[in-house]
């Protein structure tokens, strides 16, 4: 019997090109055992030998051994017969090469032989597509049609990312090689290297796409004056395109050769990207001239293209225009392209001049017949220019904006482009889309005088069913203590969608509050009927929900001076949480919230029985949580904060994840940094999604560590982000700007692990001796010489006298100096430079001065005579 060890054998010969090894040894095993699985063997390896030869352009040969097989192995004559037949020869026999794939019952050897011979041989894209062979649907048509659009526009121009997924093609296609040429031609036009090479390695070597890969790969190194080598031919049939062929050798000439426009147009765009502008004028006169002669059609366009280059670089405007031979057309293209290039730099000043230019665009666009003045287009480009004043500092923008407000009084000017308010009203107006209008309300809450609020009512009346600005406008409410305003919204949101897993939290505390808020008013009567509503909730029986009931009828009752009754709620507040040290503490948030102080005496700690004292952390937490859903403030004596903040080590096991963050909340309200970091450090060490939250609330502990404050939470923020969870971003980058103004440094994932391993690590508070991580390798570095000498970094010694490049067409001499006195002070102090000495002592000696810490060295008086 055949054993498939013999088999495996004789098939991994086969995958090596091994063709006549295998073949031999197929021979002698079929020679020995003469059954039918080692005849198949043998058929199959005489198959793999026959497609080498037809590969390698052998058919005389490839034929004779055809009829070989034929003769000895009667049973295999179907299947070389498809072998045999030519695959490209024209539309026929490529409908009698596929007729037999529409057949459902085609054997699955069969399906395998054929779909072998389309992938190494079939070559014309378009005659598959359109084969009557094949239904319309069939897989194989489908291919090749979308292959074919592709190829023709990858071989025609620039094609996006989308159009390189081909999801027609399957990765076991016979057509998938097809689908690597597509983008490997594309990777080859955009200049990426690395992906084209990696496209052609994965071409199988005996495809048809094959046929193009050592032609490609001479392009790609540009080599083009090394002949191309040998390689494998077209197939028969075929109009073969075989590596040394002069096809190829064609094909890479007219890819690979630059016309004298393009030529031109790479060495002005070198002169533009180096710092030196010398030249630039002849460079454009000539491109501009061979433009008008080789492709006269593009010629405007090439005007404003360099117009918009030269007023980036800041080039005289008349010397421009002098050497393209006139002006070039200010239309909307060029308004649009002016204005990219303007917002490209990043530059404060350029992107005020580019917000003036896209509103000139919106303008002259409509002018023009692109859109409509009042249209959704217009409103995008409204909303593009309120983002870009976003990106302007808050002081900067608000000078020009008085400034411009003076000169528009003057001139008539519209100025509405440096004012985001507007340019967020016109977009939501015109396109009242949810982006849109959450976009204008996040910038209105940056800004004073409760403007958030107002875009949020905006918002709401034109889309009723929005939920964004109903939270907002509740949130708002609850900040004005208006508990009965923010109930009313709580009831829109209800209606809009009760499921929400928020809305029940939001009226419990909202409910809460109200009572509080009357208890305070002494309006007794309303706050009590407030409690029996609160009552009634079912979200009011959870946890430990029933002691704040308890505790806010306890609060009505002391308003009364009903002692008895006060008396019984407290005692039910007490029976409820089953801890004496927790009642007290959720008695006095309440009582210290609506000012009732007599209610919410605290003891002294030491009353607390050991027991007490030993639980007094878990009661921290819980009354924490409570206090943190309710949003009251956690006031408690230090006694009470410092005892907890010691027993804490012995119970941190026995907290929840919540309980420790409210712990550390507490902690961090209070003062109390010991039971702050420490809670943050057990956070931490537990793991999973907490630790975003655990690292920005470990922030918030180091305020006598300001870098690493800020680290921490910029690290936070990173962590919360790749979590979805924005709310904790947004608090956490609030956080790390303040060390630094509005300018955040960068900070990847990566790095944002890293911080929380090294936060992880550093469980002991800082002080006292104990290591704090060192992070500034993350933080903003200073650029000056000294620092960057002191890091280790090289320093050019020119930069000591910080001189930068000027334009050849605009440098400005101080009066009473001439050019030539200029040249020599630029070439001392390039050689000072080189020297090493320093700015003082150059400048001292030039203007005479004696550098600092030195004095002036008297004159000698002549002796008379």
């Amino acid at each position: 019997m055949l054993s498939p060890e013999t088999e495996a054998g004789v098939r991994q010969l086969i995958s090596r090109g091994e063709h006549r090894a295998a073949l031999d040894r197929a021979k002698e095993i079929h020679k020995a055992v003469r059954t039918p699985a080692s005849e198949t063997l043998l058929v199959d390896t005489y198959v793999e030998r026959i497609q080498a030869l037809m590969g390698r352009g052998l058919m005389v040969e490839a034929k004779a051994l055809v009829e070989l097989v034929r003769q000895r192995h009667p049973s295999s004559r179907r299947r070389l017969d498809e072998l045999a037949r030519p695959a490209g020869a024209g539309p026929r026999s490529l409908n009698e090469l596929l007729r037999p794939l529409a057949d459902p019952a085609l054997s699955t050897d069969e399906r395998v032989t054929l779909e072998r011979i389309v992938r190494r041989d079939v070559w014309d894209l378009s005659a598959l597509a359109a084969c009557e062979a094949l239904p319309v649907t069939h897989a194989l048509r489908t291919a090749a049609a979308a292959l074919h659009r592709s190829f023709v526009a990858v071989t025609s121009g620039p094609v996006t990312d989308e159009e390189l997924e081909l999801p027609e093609v399957s990765r076991r296609s016979p057509l998938a090689c097809w689908k690597l040429l597509v983008r490997a031609i594309a990777y080859f036009h955009r200049g990426d290297r690395e992906s084209c090479e990696r496209a052609l390695d994965a071409i199988d070597a005996e495809s048809a796409p094959a046929r193009l890969v050592t032609a490609l790969r001479s392009m790609l190194d540009d080599d083009t004056a090394t002949p191309l080598q040998p390689g494998r031919s077209g197939a028969a049939g075929a109009p073969g395109l075989s590596a040394s062929s002069p096809a190829a050798a064609a094909l890479r000439t007219a890819v690979t050769r630059k016309p004298a426009l393009v030529r031109e147009l790479e060495a002005l765009d070198r002169a533009f990207a180096s710092r030196s502008r010398s030249g630039i004028v002849k460079l454009i006169r000539s491109v501009v001239e061979e433009c008008r002669r080789e492709s006269p059609g593009r010629l405007e366009a090439l005007k404003q293209h360099i117009s918009v280059r030269c007023a980036v670089a800041n080039l005289d405007a008349a010397r421009v225009v002098a050497a393209m031979g006139g002006p070039s057309r200010h239309d909307a293209a060029f308004n649009r392209l002016l204005a990219r290039a303007f917002e490209e730099t990043h530059d404060p000043e350029h992107l005020v001049i580019a917000c003036s230019i896209w509103d000139e665009f919106r303008r002259a666009a409509a002018q023009e017949g692109w859109f409509a003045e009042n249209s959704p287009e217009s409103a995008v480009i409204s909303l593009h220019i309120a983002g870009l004043l976003e990106r302007i500092p808050e002081p900067a923008l608000r000078e020009l904006q008085q400034s411009a407000r003076r000169g528009a009084a003057l001139r008539g000017r519209n100025i509405s482009f440096l004012f985001p308010d507007e340019l967020y009203q016109r977009t939501c107006l015109l396109d009242p889309h949810p982006e849109a209008f959450s976009r204008w309300m996040a910038w209105a809450a940056r800004q004073r005088g409760g403007q958030a609020a107002r875009v949020a009512k905006a918002w709401h009346k034109i889309r009723h069913e929005d939920v964004e600005p109903i939270l907002h406008l509740m949130d708002d409410a609850e900040a004005r203590r208006a508990f009965g305003t923010a109930i009313g919204w709580l009831a829109k949101l209800d209606r809009i969608d009760s499921l929400r897993p928020d809305v029940q939290r939001r009226r419990f505390r909202l409910l809460a509050g109200a009572v509080i808020d009357r208890a305070r008013r002494k309006k007794l009567a309303h706050a009590m009927k407030e409690i029996d509503r609160l009552a009634a909730l079912p979200e009011a029986q959870q946890g430990d929900r029933p002691a704040v009931v308890a505790a806010l009828r306890a609060l009505v009752n002391a308003g009364w001076d009903d002692a008895d009754a006060t008396a019984s709620c407290c005692a039910d507040v007490d029976r409820l949480l089953q801890d004496r040290a927790a009642a007290a503490m959720l008695l006095s948030v309440v009582a210290t919230a609506a000012k009732q102080r007599a209610l919410g005496q605290l003891e002294g700690v030491e009353h607390l029985s050991s027991a007490e004292r030993a639980s007094l952390p878990r009661a921290l937490a819980r009354v924490g949580v409570l206090a943190g859903e309710l949003r009251l403030s956690l006031k408690l004596p230090r006694p009470w904060l410092a005892e907890a903040a010691r027993r804490f080590p012995a119970s941190r096991a026995s907290l929840g994840v919540d309980e420790l963050r409210a712990l550390a909340e507490c902690g961090e309200q209070t003062g109390n940094v010991d039971l702050a970091y420490a809670a943050t450090a057990e956070g931490l060490a537990r793991g999973g999604a907490s630790e975003a939250g655990f690292l920005y609330l470990r922030a918030r502990t180091l305020a006598a560590s300001p870098d690493r404050k800020a680290v921490c939470a910029r690290a936070a923020a990173e962590l919360a982000r790749e979590q979805q969870d924005m709310e904790l971003a947004e608090r956490a980058l609030a956080v790390a700007r303040g060390p630094f103004g509005s300018e955040l440094f960068p900070l990847t994932l990566d790095q944002a692990r890293e911080v929380l391993r090294e936060e992880k690590a550093a469980t002991e508070r800082p002080g006292g001796g104990t290591r704090e991580p060192d992070y500034g390798h993350l933080l903003p570095q200073c650029q000056c010489p000294n620092c960057r000498r002191n890091r280790g970094e090289p320093v050019n010694p020119s930069d000591e006298f910080d001189f930068e490049d000027e334009d050849d067409f605009a440098i400005d001499l101080p009066p009473g100096m001439t050019p030539r006195m200029m040249n020599e002070l630029l070439d001392a102090a390039a050689e000072a430079a080189r020297r090493g000495e320093s700015f003082d002592s150059f400048a001292s000696r030039m203007l005479d001065d004696p550098p600092p810490g030195g004095r002036r060295r008297p004159r000698r008086r002549k002796k008379r005579r």
